[in-house]
């Protein structure tokens, strides 16, 4: 029995999230990254056959290219990607990960001591961020662990996502926009679990037509799981039962309330599957590294100008302009002003 069109189709996205490409040249007209201009402490990833491609990402951008060659300088493909890497370098210990999938050298500054699940959420991230950065844009099916459908009468549509890296996204007909969140360390375990066991699956979207116009509800799961067991009945209903609860946590986050627990609930499938909203450091957390003294403000010339003196340039009035701005910002008035009103984000 041929697979579905659509699985055959999501799981070559998916099998391209799996190879570890081999390290490349800059592209065309890419500049060699000044790697002064970046972070110290960041992410490193190496992965691929000899020359490896070498990953290093900061806190806004990203340098990749072969090891030993000229490194190109990114910005992220993804704007969200920047609180992803806050998120990961404030909360977690440093460690380092050795893989089929590349050797990943993690800087954090936190105190959490990352599992087993944690650390390959960073590496899954990590090499999606990557692959992002080298080809200048994201996909959407790349790392897709499973997608989730429920439809019905009344126009009725609900859908969920979920992708290695444990970000999950739920979106529906009637929503104005969609709602994001990441599994927590124990779900995201068991994700990982069933993407290595299982072999993919398609189930639903086979019932006929007369069940639609009775109000029944239709559910429809695919599965982009790379192991070689296949999946029983019982394992097919676990994932969608899972994926089901997993839309109605972020959809009560939408509406802005978490449904509470009925007392005397039995505590067999986990309650919360999702990191809290806004896990990881606030503003208030954000340090502000200034030097104890302000350097002597650069003047080579005079700020007014002396009776009879020819009118500065207007290159030389704008580096003025800009060194009276990195003085005050340098000053300690300057620097407590900067921490309480800027968000690091």
């Amino acid at each position: 029995m041929k697979p579905p069109a659509l699985l055959l189709l999501l799981l070559g996205f998916a099998a391209c999230g799996r190879q570890a490409p081999a390290g490349k040249a800059p592209a065309a007209g890419a500049q060699p990254a000044v790697l002064a201009s970046l972070p110290g402490d960041g992410i490193e990833l190496r992965r691929g056959q000899e020359p490896r491609e070498l990953v290093r990402i900061g806190l806004r951008s990203v340098v990749i290219g072969a090891e030993g060659g000229p490194l190109a300088w990114k910005v992220f493909s993804e704007p969200r990607r920047t609180d992803d890497a806050w998120y990961f370098l404030r909360t977690y210990a440093p460690f380092e990960v050795k893989s089929a999938e590349g050797d990943l050298t993690f800087h954090g500054h936190g105190k959490v001591k990352p599992g087993p699940a944690e650390r390959r959420m960073i590496l899954e991230w990590a090499r999606q961020v990557a692959t992002e950065a080298a080809d200048g844009r994201g996909s959407a099916a790349y790392g897709l662990v499973l997608a989730w459908h429920q439809g019905g009468p009344a126009g009725l549509c609900e859908d969920l996502v979920l992708y290695l890296t444990g970000e999950a996204v739920a979106t529906s007909c009637g929503w104005d926009r969609e709602v994001q969140g990441r599994l927590d360390s124990a779900p995201l375990g068991r994700v990982y679990g069933w993407f290595d066991r299982l072999q993919a699956f398609q189930t639903g979207g086979s019932e006929p037509e007369e069940s639609l116009q009775a109000g029944k509800l239709q559910a429809r799961v695919i599965f982009a799981g790379r192991g070689v067991r296949s999946p029983t009945a019982a394992n097919q209903e676990e994932i969608q039962s899972f994926a089901a609860a997993l839309f109605a946590e972020l959809a009560a986050r939408r509406r802005g309330f978490v449904a509470p627990e009925a007392p005397g609930t039995p505590a067999a499938p986990p309650t919360h599957l999702l990191l809290p909203p806004g896990a990881g450091p606030g503003p208030e957390e954000i340090v502000l590294e200034l030097p104890e003294k302000p350097p002597p403000p650069p003047s080579p010339h005079p700020l007014t100008p002396s009776p009879g003196s020819p009118p500065a340039p207007a290159e030389e009035r704008g580096n003025m302009s800009r060194n009276v701005l990195f003085f005050f910002l340098l000053s300690p008035a300057g620097g407590r002003r900067a921490g309480r009103g800027g968000s690091g984000r």
